[in-house]
Order: structure tokens, then C-alpha cells, then sequence
């Protein structure tokens, strides 16, 4: 008969456990997440920002007022941009300022305008 070693039978079961929890980390960063991928809702992010900053009639407004109209848009109420807040919305502004070379939402406004 062969001798059973308890030292050895634990590394064993120390391996195969290893392997199976590499395996479920694995699983969990390869696996994507249901719904749109964060670059292509960026896009749409900047593109219903851009759209509603050309139909704006006032360009004396702040990120705040500028949020809180957005808020109310029915595009933005979709489960998709939930994620949505103050903080994505000067990120995406200030992206917006450096591509269209603007300091301000004023100009920014000004400059989506003459761009039409």
C-alpha cells in the first residue's frame, strides 16, 4: 500500500483550490458587463451634450444650471446613464474645451454655433 502523507494530501488540496480561484478571477475581469461599453456612452454622452448646447438660447450658464437642464432631458433619463453626475459632465466639458480650443461654456456655445 502507499503511504498517505497529510502534508502532502494539504498541497494538493492547496493547488487544486489555487487553480479553481485563478480560474473565478479569471472569469470575473474577462466577463463583460451587460449593456454598452464605457467609450461608446461617452460618445453618446458627448454628443447629446454638444446637441443641447447648439439649441440653447442662453450663454451666460454654469456647469451647475447646465447639469440640472440636462438632468431633465428624456434621453438622459434611460437606466443606461444612471452614471450620469456633475463630475462626468465637467469631464466631458473640459475634453470638449480642449478639442474645440474654448476656455468657457460661452465660448463653447459660441464656437458648436458657428460650427453649424
Amino acid at each position: 500500500m502507499i503511504k498517505f502523507d497529510l502534508q502532502t494530501g494539504m498541497m494538493i488540496a492547496f493547488i487544486i483550490v489555487l487553480i479553481l480561484a485563478f480560474y473565478k478571477v479569471y472569469k470575473i475581469f474577462n466577463t463583460p458587463t451587460p449593456g454598452i461599453d464605457t467609450h461608446t456612452q461617452h460618445e453618446q454622452l458627448q454628443d447629446i451634450i454638444i446637441n443641447f448646447l447648439k439649441e440653447i438660447e442662453t450663454k451666460d450658464i454654469d456647469s451647475n444650471e447646465l447639469f440640472e437642464s440636462l438632468q431633465e432631458l428624456d434621453m438622459l433619463q434611460d437606466d443606461a446613464y444612471k452614471n450620469f453626475n456633475l463630475n462626468r459632465l465637467n469631464q466631458l466639458l473640459q475634453q470638449l474645451f480642449y478639442s474645440y480650443e474654448v476656455k468657457s461654456i460661452a465660448e463653447l456655445i459660441q464656437s458648436l454655433k458657428n460650427d453649424s
